[in-house]
């Protein structure tokens, strides 16, 4: 009886926990970027708690499939393979686009060990997935050396003050399952 109450408890205080996503779509940074490489990097480019190294921020780029603002990189000096994305603080459940120009092979990779594969046609794009907790850092590389051109976009992540319930949401559910179990116990002369 004991572990089934438990259970429910805390199955309660999940179910109560709001999990917030923070997506980073380079709308607002890349407004009045340009649409083609310019040699002239956006690195580091800070927004909230992400630091992105290696690209430029493009719009409308030439070429792409991927229509709005996003953070590049192409195989020419001063762009850099792989794009790295660093976090001031753990986040989880992280995602991004990878929208290509040539075809390749892409490999997204945080700083726990785990990653993602995907190899893609020219002018594609493919959402990459990452279910690690506390990731602080995620690496987006090409799998060709010599010569890539590939963007992210929706930069998605929650971060784990987001994860952890604040103590005000345990109270009411706290209240209503003690009150229950009470009940119950009252109910079956426990």
């Amino acid at each position: 009886m004991k572990k089934l109450s438990i259970s429910i408890f805390f199955a309660a205080l999940i179910a109560n926990v709001p999990v917030r996503a923070t997506t980073i779509d380079f709308e607002a940074q890349g407004a009045n970027a340009p649409a083609t490489f310019s040699n002239v990097l956006n690195s580091p480019l800070a927004i909230g708690i992400a630091t992105f190294r290696g690209g430029q921020l493009l719009k409308n780029e030439a070429n792409s499939t991927d229509l709005s603002a996003v953070y590049a990189t192409a195989g020419m000096p001063p762009y850099l393979d792989p794009l790295t994305i660093t976090f001031s603080q753990p986040v989880a459940g992280f995602s991004l686009t990878v929208t290509n120009n040539a075809p390749d092979t892409y490999i997204v990779a945080d700083n726990l060990g785990g990653s993602q594969s995907f190899g893609l046609n020219a002018n594609t794009s493919q959402i990459f997935s990452l279910m690690d907790t506390g990731i602080t850092g995620v690496t987006i590389v090409s799998a060709t050396t010599t010569f890539w051109d590939f963007a992210i976009d929706n930069v998605t992540f929650s971060t784990a003050s987001a994860v952890v319930p604040e103590p005000a949401i345990f109270l009411p559910a706290a209240g209503v399952l003690l009150g229950g179990v009470l009940l119950l116990r009252r109910y079956r002369g426990c």
